[in-house]
């Protein structure tokens, strides 16, 4: 019996090459004024461009999946890498090319796929932030914008450097743009001092925030401080320095618009 389908049709419009790993995203329809789209992209250091849930948990696919639209993980697997569920509308963040669905599994319950590419959690991420079903086996992947089923799946090389030492203070250097967020490095220290030399190369103004990977614009704060710079306007620089108090998984985030959801989030690591 033929899985049945609520779909959700994108038409590209245009392509651009953005964020980790180059990946090609192309115009599409956006969630309807006041909604979330369905699954977000945001940018990994390790995992490149890839899609989660609005939550910012990743979003995996199982190279053992041989149909579109049928999984092949089910008992224990699917205790371990749960399937993805959603309610209608479908919708993907706009410029992200491709087709959500929602087909029916072997025991009756419900699944999203994107593109035919049934999607689902890893039971091993405790959280927003964490790419630890990366390269399971090798047979799970992060799910990247655009990626196709049955298509080879990239594995792009770890983004992160080190930053440059200045006396008591590292400098960290990020480039804003459209729709990514890039830094010289994704590995911090708590207690460590960093200065961030942020500049926007992209057309349009963008927002600078700090926060707890997922968090949906909660910049972090200290004695009354908050780690955001509320506008860079496009072709300039500010500076910010933070001092992160705990470990965790945090991200680099613009909330302008529709910005976040589009792929201006990138996870960093402090230990």
């Amino acid at each position: 019996m033929r899985p049945y389908l609520f779909v959700v049709r994108l038409m590209a419009v245009m392509g651009m090459l953005l964020g980790f790993g180059g990946t090609a995203l192309a115009e599409g329809t956006p969630a309807a004024e006041g909604t979330q789209p369905t699954v977000f992209v945001r940018q990994d250091p390790t995992a490149g461009t890839i899609l989660t849930d609005p939550s910012g948990k990743t979003l995996y696919l199982f190279t053992k999946d041989t149909t579109e639209n049928q999984s092949a993980c089910e008992g224990d697997c699917a205790t371990n890498w749960p399937p993805f569920t959603a309610d209608e509308p479908l919708s993907l963040p706009g410029k992200v090319d491709g087709e959500l669905s929602i087909f029916d599994r072997s025991d009756g319950s419900k699944q999203v796929s994107y593109n035919g590419i049934p999607l689902y959690y890893f039971a091993g991420d405790s959280g927003p932030g964490d790419v630890n079903g990366q390269g399971k086996g090798g047979v799970w992947f992060a799910v990247a914008p655009g990626q196709q089923f049955g298509a080879p799946v990239a594995t792009p090389a770890a983004a992160a450097s080190t930053p440059e030492a200045m006396g008591d203070e590292y400098t960290v250097d990020v480039t804003l743009e459209e729709f990514a967020v890039m830094a010289s490095t994704t590995d911090f220290e708590a207690g460590q001092k960093y200065t961030f030399n942020v500049t926007n190369s992209g057309k349009f103004a963008h927002q600078f925030v700090i926060e707890k990977a997922g968090a949906n614009y909660e910049p972090l704060e200290d004695g009354g401080n908050e780690a955001e710079i509320e506008k860079v306007e496009a072709g300039s620089s500010q500076t910010i320095e933070w001092t992160f108090a705990e470990a965790g998984n945090y991200q680099l985030a613009c909330h302008l618009m529709t910005h976040y959801p589009m792929g201006m989030a990138l996870t960093i690591h402090v230990k």
